[in-house]
């Protein structure tokens, strides 16, 4: 029968060192969020399904404070890429958009951009909102993107999914009953409409900031845009702190166990 004990005492010290390891794979999972790799709305087109575009996909306020985030579309390989991303204002009352800054893209590989958003306190008043829209063409060659022939697919339009962000509007005046704030719903943008070929002496010059005084336009196509948190740190999913406090909570549990103080 000893060896059944030393069996038994085995398989405890085991169970302890999983309890201890277990929280740990958990916190790992949650630092390894953030922002998700996503092909959802050219994930069926065989010739830039390879292609990866990663955004951050959060709902919350907008910075307090300069804030940014970084929208990248990956393995592009020898393909070229002609289009843009563009930073706007949502006009409240259905009003459209304004445009803030606006970046012309045509270039071969991979293409990462930083978007910052300005101090919400710096908004006009009574705008709430901003959306990042993004359309991006995908061509096989220079040539082809140049002159917009051979098209293989595009980026951005057309996907079921819209991130976004908002600021932190005022307290409402005192009313008899407090009327509740709506949650925003996803929207679904069309196709851009064809575009004009480029001259090849038109390469466009690297983006400047526009004017802090934005500019009426019109909507456009490709919503996607994300925020991050307030005070320049990116805000985390809801489900990553709910993840942090329980690993943590094991972690403490598998420390504290008999079995796992003997070893």
């Amino acid at each position: 029968m000893p060896h059944l004990h030393r069996w038994a005492r085995a398989l405890r010290g085991f169970r302890g060192l999983a309890r201890g390891i277990f929280p740990l794979f958990l916190v790992f999972l949650a630092l390894s969020g953030g922002a998700l790799l996503t092909r959802a709305d050219h994930e069926d087109d065989p010739d830039i399904s390879d292609i990866v575009l990663t955004v951050p996909q959060t709902y919350a306020l907008c910075p307090d404070g300069s804030d940014l985030d970084t929208i990248t579309v990956s393995n592009v390989g020898s393909r070229w890429l002609r289009g843009f991303v563009q930073l706007d204002f949502v006009i409240p009352d259905g009003g459209g958009r304004q445009m803030v800054q606006r970046w012309e893209v045509l270039q071969g590989g991979d293409y990462p951009l930083q978007v910052i958003y300005p101090a919400w306190e710096t908004w006009p008043a009574g705008f709430f909102e901003m959306h990042v829209d993004l359309a991006l063409e995908v061509y096989p060659t220079e040539a082809d993107a140049r002159a917009g022939t051979n098209l293989l697919g595009v980026i951005g339009p057309g996907h079921p999914w819209d991130i976004f962000c908002i600021a932190e509007q005022p307290p409402p005046s005192p009313t008899p009953t407090a009327t509740a704030t709506p949650t925003p719903s996803p929207t679904e943008t069309p196709t851009p409409t064809p575009t004009d070929p480029v001259p090849a002496t038109a390469v466009p010059p690297l983006p400047m900031p526009l004017s802090p005084t934005p500019r009426p336009t019109e909507p456009l196509d490709g919503e996607l845009l994300g925020p991050t948190g307030g005070s320049g740190e990116p805000s985390r999913p809801f489900p990553t702190a709910i993840v942090l406090g329980i690993a943590g909570g094991l972690l403490i549990l598998g420390l504290r166990s008999p079995s796992w103080a003997r070893r």
